[in-house]
């Protein structure tokens, strides 16, 4: 199948939707100031055995502005694109925010997904990661953070969510995911993530706390759910430019799980 491009709508949100490719659906869903551009290298290692399934979420990329930018806002994202594109139990490869999403919709949803890949995701982190919420704010709502996001707006990777959005998503989904072990124990589904060792990109001490609460969280995880795959990579949080590989091998090997004879 070539590039197969199209917008849904959810209210009053078009997401735009991209297929290529033919076989086992893997669906991607992205993370915050990510676009289905990011996918770019991993779906290029794909498309001759899959199909490939990418979209941007509101505020991101090619799709509509909106009102709200909540986490339930984005997984109702999701659910839309996965009512619209009707494949059977896809794989779903989710990056940072898009991991929390993919464990959401999984749990809400277990009969219509058939396994996760999780990259640098939905860690069940057992300590904030952010300490300082105004240190955050104020950093969203610089100039220079401002600007940045503007020039951004004109590559394939722009976003246009309020600064104060994404500190409030931020807090949640902090939050959420210092209770995301509950949530794994619903998933029914084969699962397996992908966790960078410097999942911050820096070596402050703020960045220190972040990575070994990062690190320390995904261990906890593989020891409370040995049946999950966990797997470390020497790397920053822009998994899906750097090690591209690694993810593709994870969705090939849930494939080959999927389908071997039982």
């Amino acid at each position: 199948m070539a590039n197969e491009k199209k917008s849904v709508r959810n209210g009053s949100v078009a997401l735009p939707i991209t297929r290529s490719g033919a076989g086992q659906a893997v669906v991607f869903f992205n993370g915050v100031g990510a676009t289905q551009a990011s996918w770019k290298k991993v779906v290029a290692g794909l498309t001759d055995r899959f199909e490939t399934i990418t979209f941007d979420f509101r505020g991101h990329g090619k799709a509509t502005s909106a009102g709200s930018y909540t986490f339930g806002d984005f997984l109702s994202d999701a659910e839309t694109v996965m009512d619209n594109v009707l494949v059977e139990r896809p794989i779903i490869v989710g990056w940072s925010l898009g991991a929390d999403l993919a464990v959401a919709y999984a749990a809400k949803h277990p009969k219509r997904v058939g396994a996760l890949v999780l990259v640098d995701g939905a860690v069940p982190i057992q300590a904030p990661l952010v300490q300082d919420e105004a240190a955050m704010r104020n950093g969203l709502n610089s100039f220079g953070t401002k600007f940045a996001m503007w020039l951004i707006r004109a590559t394939p990777y722009g976003y246009h969510l309020p600064p104060n959005a994404i500190a409030d998503l931020t807090l949640d989904v902090d939050e959420r995911r210092q209770h995301l072990l509950d949530t794994y124990a619903t998933l029914t589904c084969p699962t397996t993530l992908l966790v960078a060792t410097n999942t911050s990109g820096g070596h402050a001490t703020h960045a220190t706390h972040v990575n070994e609460t990062w690190r320390a969280g995904a261990h906890h995880l593989h020891q409370t759910h040995p049946d999950i795959t966990v797997r470390t990579l020497d790397a920053t949080h822009k998994l899906p430019f750097t090690h591209p590989i690694p993810i593709t091998e994870a969705v090939i090997a849930m494939d080959q799980r999927l389908h071997s004879p039982k």
